[in-house]
């Protein structure tokens, strides 16, 4: 088996990234479909209540926080209370499911729009995952892959899902339940912090653990079309297992990049004295280039996720497929849950 690290992995994965870029692409092009779906409500909204104002010329490049802050008083129905849910996710008393039935105005479009998006999210992980096994690919592949594995991985991504809203009930809301009395009895502000932290950490442990093992059955499901669904599936739990710390490891490199991104685009602040309307042009075209930088680091993610979980092949062995041998007359239809095409191309 291979000793590549972590980081090895995550290396491999960005520069298979690289290679098929078209890839990246597609999955900008994607949030770019599913951002522009409120565009319209946002624009019409700002247009309507900035075309009098004096800061109408730089709100969207400089935002005034304050100026926000009172239009959701003066239009609660505008927004909702889903500001208010969003920064209330980790606080010690978090979100009820409950509380998602007050979401109004574009706060409710947006929830809404994230459950179009964890659809979306099954097809496009098929076409990645799908299309990194592949010598020689191109956008029909992507959409070809995308399709085939479209309902296994939409299974996957409900589960995860289900999985992730259970650990956040019962790891972080019903032990801040549990703990509330005993937190107001501790002498200190610290104390309190620090179990709200552990909190926290326990809640962040469980869902990198949920996120992996899928992301490892999705991988092992593409790779293994010779074995039986059941059997995939297993495979790739059983894989997940055996190797936590290098699928941490990518976890964590992916993590680190993306922050980075973030940190560089504060630094540089590119929004900075946009006051002209024309400024807005640029500072567009920029946070697109950023969105396709970290869409590429996001396929190399799940490509060095593959490679942590691939073997090192043999000397005799090859990642590449060999022809297949004629096959013998009465056997032509004899073919696999996904077709002879679908013969795995590297070892797992």
């Amino acid at each position: 088996m291979s000793r590549r690290s972590a980081l090895a992995c995550f290396g491999r994965g960005l520069a298979l990234s690289l290679s098929k870029p078209y890839l990246a692409v597609s999955l900008w092009l994607i949030e770019l479909l599913l951002a522009s779906i409120l565009i319209l409500p946002v624009s019409n909204s700002l247009h309507d209540l900035l075309d009098h104002s004096p800061a109408a010329s730089r709100m969207v490049a400089n935002p005034d926080y304050g100026w926000w802050e009172t239009l959701r008083r003066m239009h609660p129905d505008l927004l909702g209370n889903f500001p208010d849910l969003a920064t209330s996710v980790l606080t010690p008393d978090g979100v009820k499911s409950s509380q998602l039935g007050d979401l109004r105005g574009i706060g409710a479009a947006a929830f809404s729009l994230a459950l179009f998006a964890v659809v979306i999210h099954a097809f496009a992980l098929g076409g990645v995952f799908g299309t990194l096994r592949e010598p020689s690919s191109s956008l029909v592949t992507f959409g070809r892959e995308g399709m085939r594995r479209f309902p296994a991985f939409l299974l996957f991504t409900l589960a995860g899902l289900a999985a992730a809203g259970a650990a956040y009930r019962w790891i972080y809301l019903e032990t801040g339940e549990a703990v509330r009395n005993r937190l107001q009895e501790l002498d200190t502000e610290w104390k309190a912090l620090a179990v709200n932290f552990l909190r926290l950490g326990a809640l962040l442990v469980a869902l990198a653990a949920i996120k992996l093992a899928a992301d490892s059955v999705r991988a092992i499901w593409v790779a293994r079309p010779d074995l039986p669904p059941i059997s995939r599936f297993f495979a790739g739990i059983a894989s997940f297992l055996s190797r936590p710390s290098r699928l941490l490891g990518v976890l964590v490199f992916y993590a680190l990049t993306t922050a980075a991104l973030y940190f560089l685009w504060l630094w540089l602040d590119p929004s900075a004295g946009g006051e002209a309307r024309l400024a807005l042009v640029p500072l567009i075209l920029t946070q697109q280039v950023f969105v396709f930088i970290r869409s590429l680091v996001k396929v190399g993610y799940y490509a060095g996720i593959s490679e942590a979980l691939t073997r090192a092949p043999s000397p005799e062995y090859s990642y590449v497929a060999t022809a297949a041998a004629e096959p013998a007359s009465g056997s032509a239809g004899a073919l696999g849950d996904e077709g002879s095409i679908d013969r795995p191309a590297g070892g797992i």
